[in-house]
């Protein structure tokens, strides 16, 4: 909404009405002159939805203006037939396409203000074309080689796209992510970005009112899920999604993703950035020569709040452990056969799904770094929380700022441990890419997602089973040849062939 269109509000009455809105769910409507926002003033009137009750807009329009409305279809299909009756006959109904400039500039425009929460797939667009229309006539567009990012700069992964972007010739602009429409509104008329680049739906709002504009505008929209990307969409409540060009850094997304109905999907795992997160010298508190490091938390970031109400099946939870203790993943896509839970989307059922896969991650993480320390010290970089999961003899230090010292750990460290979350079937971390450019030695588990380099190079440094940790470090201990050969192969592949500016280059090539 604009600031003007949410600035001026009508007396309060209101009786209660009750339909479902676009995906389904039930919703109580406000009936009263003081559920419509308005702008603007003119001979005429444009009526953008008309509530429960139309006969409550007759009072506020003056007998000579001329009345044009438009209404949504899946609103028309739930209201009683004595709905029509309250419409006067000398207002005229309008088709889409007769939603133009003249209407919206030279007169009157009321907003029924749920609209965007009952049918954003249907009000989004003229909503959009509506503020569009006000925006874009007056103005000149100039081309721009740019690139809008909703994030603060120091957000995780924004320096590496910043730098990289630039290195190709882009000016990058980072956009306020809870300002983001009056931001738009203000610029987009002037600057026409090559593409907004959205990282988990960043500053993108939950209806679509934002990528409805920048579409009216033909701004691509492109949205990388670094995350599990059903999560993600928990938190949406429009089907605006489906229409962004996605990206996803676990492949196994992607036909899930379209079966939902996304029409363009892409994998672009995460990469490194050396000019942004390099070999560091610069010295710290902690002695790791010798030692294995693991870096990250005991368990997914507010875990609590995200997974509240979801519980695990007892006998599913066990098998899950039977597998864990065999070596074997039972990870989001095993998680979702078992729960038989096809539909990932609306709705939150999906997290259902996930808890289970984040309980088996933190379990297999857990079963990793234990073994991990039977073999060599163990240093955590993490929460405390792994202090009541580890052996006593485990160092447990607190968490890191990724630009900050983590660069110089890895390179100091003997070994750095990753375990990879169950929440991404075939997925890598960042640690796969970052530990080879700051100089380090990763070893990792087999998560499919090794499929990504090369089958003699993955299989030296990975294992199968927690096991199987001590296995892999006593053959790179007896060799110290093998050792040397491939830290020297990873960090040229990765610095070679896995970098920012590559998958930068490979979103601008896709969406032109």
């Amino acid at each position: 909404m604009t600031k003007a269109l949410q600035q001026e509000q009508m007396p309060v009455r209101s009786s209660r009405v009750r339909i479902k809105n676009e995906l389904g769910q039930a919703q109580t409507l406000a009936s009263g002159p003081e559920q419509f926002l308005g702008f603007g003033q003119g001979k005429h009137l444009l009526l953008l939805g008309l509530g429960p009750d139309p006969h409550v807009l007759t009072g506020l329009i003056p007998e000579d203006q001329d009345v044009y409305y438009l209404e949504a279809p899946g609103f028309l299909s739930q209201m009683p037939p004595t709905w029509r009756t309250r419409i006067p006959s000398a207002w005229r109904d309008l088709r889409l396409e007769e939603i133009n400039l003249n209407l919206v500039t030279r007169g009157r425009v009321l907003f029924y203000r749920r609209n965007l929460r009952l049918f954003p797939s249907f009000w989004g667009p003229i909503w959009a074309k509506c503020e569009w229309l006000r925006l874009h006539p007056q103005k000149t567009q100039q081309s721009k080689k740019a690139i809008w990012i909703p994030a603060k700069v120091e957000d995780l992964l924004v320096p590496e796209l910043t730098h990289a972007f630039r290195e190709i010739g882009f000016e990058v602009s980072h956009l306020p992510p809870s300002r983001m429409h009056e931001f738009l509104l203000k610029h987009l008329a002037q600057v026409h970005p090559q593409v907004l680049l959205s990282i988990n739906f960043s500053g993108l709002d939950p209806y679509g009112g934002c990528f409805y504009l920048l579409k009216q505008a033909d701004v691509p929209v492109v949205v990388w899920c670094v995350d599990n990307p059903f999560h993600l969409l928990t938190g949406l409540k429009s089907s605006f999604w489906k229409e962004v060009w996605l990206m996803v850094t676990d492949p196994w997304f992607i036909q899930p993703l379209r079966q939902h109905g996304a029409r363009r999907v892409l994998y672009l795992p995460l990469a490194a950035c050396p000019e942004v997160f390099q070999p560091s010298s610069s010295s710290h508190e902690h002695d790791l020569k010798g030692r294995l490091v693991f870096v990250g938390r005991s368990e997914f970031p507010r875990k609590e709040g995200f997974f509240s109400a979801c519980k695990l099946p007892h006998p599913v939870w066990e098998d899950a452990k039977k597998m864990l203790d065999q070596g074997r993943r039972p990870d989001f896509s095993w998680w979702q056969k078992r729960l038989g839970n096809d539909s990932l989307w609306p709705g939150q059922q999906v997290r259902q799904v996930g808890f289970g896969a984040e309980q088996s991650s933190r379990a297999w993480r857990t079963l990793c770094l234990k073994e991990a320390a039977k073999h060599l010290p163990l240093t955590v970089f993490g929460d405390s929380n792994w202090s009541n999961l580890l052996p006593e003899s485990a160092e447990i230090w607190g968490e890191v700022d990724y630009y900050g010292p983590l660069a110089g750990i890895y390179g100091q460290a003997e070994y750095t441990l990753n375990t990879t979350s169950l929440l991404l079937p075939r997925g890598l971390t960042q640690r796969h890419f970052d530990v080879w450019a700051a100089g380090g030695f990763l070893i990792t588990d087999a998560t499919p997602g090794l499929e990504l380099f090369p089958e003699e190079l993955a299989g030296e440094i990975s294992f199968d089973h927690p096991r199987h940790v001590s296995s892999v470090l006593n053959n790179l201990e007896r060799d110290s040849s093998l050792r040397s050969d491939l830290q020297q192969a990873w960090r040229k592949l990765i610095l070679t062939s896995h970098t920012y500016r590559q998958r930068v280059e490979t979103i601008m090539d896709w969406v032109e």
